[in-house]
């Protein structure tokens, strides 16, 4: 097995100043399944201001050094190279009360998470691989394994509940009995560890090549439904959550093209089958949203996908209900959301949906060629406008409803946003129905 010139470089110097060096951890597993890696993790017995000396010559980052890691970069190869260790209890199940530097390789990898991720390899000494949990032939046998107890391993970090099962989505390795046990019987401790830190390993899950196996995997352990509970109270009209999926939604959410909204407005359209054209009905949503620190963009473009997705599946596909929805939601988001509602069509094999897709897309491609008016800030009136027309001086409010009167006049026919149609169009309305209410007042 040979490994790049800019590790080997980094070996041999460690080696050289007479400390023990070892490619290790991802770096190594990926490696050895011929997976593309950018970059290595280097144990070694040399403490960090030694590895610092070591390499003088060499860009060098300390940013872990208090922890026992420094970076080198070797030829643009970044190499993070971090002294033996041994932790003691995790207090907070996340980090080690104490780190202890330790001059033995099995010391250091009977702390590591998984057997696969438990493995050291140098190609100039004799033992080569040092694989004391079996490692390589979990690796051979496409398995996740907990080093040791998995219960401790759990304990020690909960969110290697998380890393293994998002493991299983990358890889598509099942995950051995005993620790598919203790994953559902620690799952509760995910509690303690911090949102930031779960929702990357959830994105990481999502856009894997395999988020089925990942995402029923999270259901059995009782992960999913921790996750994507609804800690905050709900509305009298939010969402109650229903957290089921089966084999075959599992499985579509795998055919999605890997784009984080798309795959995230896929599982909530599954796990919430309600009405989202009532905006209420989406607080679950954004709640779950929040509560995994998601940015502002992404809880605010899901719900609109929802909704438009509800909105292109029921309402009749006219080139006015097609502005209306643009309208609202905006020409990139309804171009997104039009783009996830065919691939779902499709994989569905709903012709109906087809239908319905193809016919948005057509007028969609109008309304951008023709350079409809579509958001209100287009119309060609203003407040101003509306006053100088007398209408609204007595009741400011009739100012409001005339400006959206308008708007909805242009968004039937585009034609009509000229000051010289629209103007008159609101003085014959409005005429019409002060006439009417004199004459209900007459009577």
């Amino acid at each position: 097995m040979r490994l790049p010139k800019a590790v080997e470089i980094a070996l041999r110097k460690i080696m050289k100043a007479n400390g023990q060096a070892y490619l290790i951890g991802g770096a190594l597993r990926d490696w050895m399944l011929n997976k593309s890696v950018t970059d290595y993790d280097i144990a070694s017995s040399l403490l960090p201001d030694q590895i610092e000396e070591v390499f003088s010559t060499e860009s060098v980052r300390f940013g872990g050094k208090r922890f026992g890691t420094v970076t080198v970069n070797i030829d643009n190869v970044l190499i993070e190279i971090t002294t033996f260790r041994k932790e003691s209890d995790y207090s907070d199940s996340r980090h080690p009360d104490q780190v202890a530097f330790v001059s033995d390789i099995h010391k250091d990898l009977a702390r590591r998470d998984f057997t696969i991720n438990a493995m050291a390899y140098n190609p100039y000494e004799s033992s080569g691989l040092i694989d004391p949990f079996m490692g390589r032939e979990d690796l051979q046998n496409r398995l996740i394994r907990a080093v040791g107890n998995p219960v401790e391993r759990f304990t020690e970090d909960p969110l290697r509940i998380m890393r293994g099962i998002r493991f299983s989505a990358q890889l598509n390795f099942e995950i051995h009995n005993e620790t598919r046990k203790a994953m559902k019987a620690c799952c509760p401790l995910l509690q303690k560890v911090s949102a930031e830190r779960l929702r990357s390993e959830w994105d990481s899950l999502l856009l894997a090549p395999h988020p089925d196996k990942g995402l029923l995997l999270l259901q059995e352990t009782g992960a999913l439904t921790f996750l994507l509970y609804v800690r905050k109270r709900m509305t009298k009209d939010g969402l109650k959550p229903h957290l089921i999926l089966n084999k075959q939604s599992a499985q579509m959410i795998k055919r999605i093209t890997p784009n984080l909204v798309y795959r995230l407005s896929t599982l909530f359209s599954m796990l919430y089958p309600e009405d989202f054209a009532d905006a209420g009905r989406l607080d679950g949503i954004r709640n779950i949203m929040i509560q995994l620190r998601y940015d502002r963009k992404t809880i605010n473009h899901i719900p609109k996908m929802l909704q438009a997705y509800f909105a292109i599946s029921h309402m009749d596909i006219t080139s006015f209900s097609i502005r209306k929805l643009i309208g609202g939601m905006g020409m990139q988001d309804f171009d997104h959301c039009l783009s996830w509602y065919r691939e779902i069509s499709k994989i569905k094999q709903d012709l109906t949906g087809n239908r319905r897709a193809e016919k948005a897309l057509e007028l969609f491609r109008d309304i951008v060629r023709q350079k409809d008016p579509v958001f209100f800030y287009q119309l060609s009136i203003n407040g101003k406008d509306v006053l100088n027309a007398g209408l609204g001086q007595q009741d400011p409010k009739i100012v409001g409803e005339a400006l959206n009167l308008a708007y909805e006049w242009v968004l039937e026919h585009p034609s009509r946003n000229q000051p010289d149609c629209l103007i008159p169009m609101l003085k014959k309305h409005y005429s019409s129905l002060i006439q009417s209410t004199l004459v209900r007042e007459e009577k």
